[in-house]
């Protein structure tokens, strides 16, 4: 499983409905679980990992921690009030910026055994949900920035991603 990185197409292309009661998603859920943790995300979509299956995983690591691990999540209610997020993405490695999200968020998914769970969420857990469902449907933050904002992110982001490719082939022929 690898990390798919901006502009891979995959991250702008909408996923397909999981079929419940179908495990073979399961392992792929298990799979991300573990990522998320060693790539130090706080959510991982599935198109970021190059399925496109509605699938989500999140740890805000909140106390107490949870781990969702969610098949078909939609938001069915958001807030009024809405916040500037701070966000970050594991597809946009390096920067940040801020996008104005929903304070809070109420989410329905299907859990591991196909139970349709309820949850809410508020603070950076509304945010992160709102992230990472967006990556289900073909969107990154950046694409709530406005166009010059999103202008000024992209040269700086192709800017790191050119520092980054000249280090590793400065240290390959080291």
């Amino acid at each position: 499983m690898e990390l798919k990185v901006y502009p891979d197409p995959i991250l702008a292309q909408k996923c397909a409905d999981v079929e419940i009661g179908d495990t073979s998603v399961l392992p792929i859920l298990e799979e991300m679980s573990k990522k998320l943790y060693e790539w130090e995300g706080a959510g991982l979509a599935a198109p970021q990992v190059g399925v496109l299956k509605k699938l989500v995983v999140i740890d805000v690591r909140e106390d107490p921690a949870t781990l969702y691990k969610m098949i078909n999540p939609k938001i069915v209610w958001k807030s009024e009030e809405l916040v500037d997020s701070k966000e970050g993405c594991l597809s946009l490695p390096g920067l940040r910026d801020t996008v104005v999200r929903h304070e809070r968020v109420r989410v329905e998914y299907y859990d591991t055994n196909f139970e349709k769970q309820i949850v809410d969420g508020e603070g950076f857990l509304a945010c992160c949900f709102q992230h990472e469902l967006d990556h289900l449907n073909g969107k990154l933050y950046i694409d709530h920035l406005s166009r010059l904002k999103r202008g000024r992110f992209l040269s700086k982001f192709k800017k790191l991603q050119k520092e980054k490719s000249e280090k590793e082939t400065t240290e390959d022929e080291e």
